[in-house]
């Protein structure tokens, strides 16, 4: 963003745990393109903090595999949860 001379605060975060991404790879190896989850705190135009991220569900549906996908939807869930209590 400097580059056009806008200031932006952002950081990105990796996160995972090697356990829950074995119980897709172990399935679909290709699911390891996306585990470990990215999510980005950036702030707004307002000044306020957004988290930003693809929902696990998407990202590990499209394999047709249910047995990923059920990881992703139980991701959905679990990432909600901490980023909601993060932003509190």
């Amino acid at each position: 963003m400097q580059i056009d001379g806008r200031k932006c605060h952002a950081v990105q975060y990796e996160i995972g745990n090697p356990v829950t991404a074995s119980k897709m790879t172990r399935h679909k190896l290709s699911a390891a393109l996306y585990a470990p989850l990215r999510v980005v705190l950036l702030e707004d135009m307002q000044g306020r903090g957004v988290f930003e991220y693809d929902r696990p569900s998407t990202l590990f549906g499209q394999y047709d595999d249910e047995r990923v996908t059920k990881v992703g939807r139980y991701l959905d869930a679990a990432l909600e949860t901490v980023l909601r209590k993060a932003a509190e």
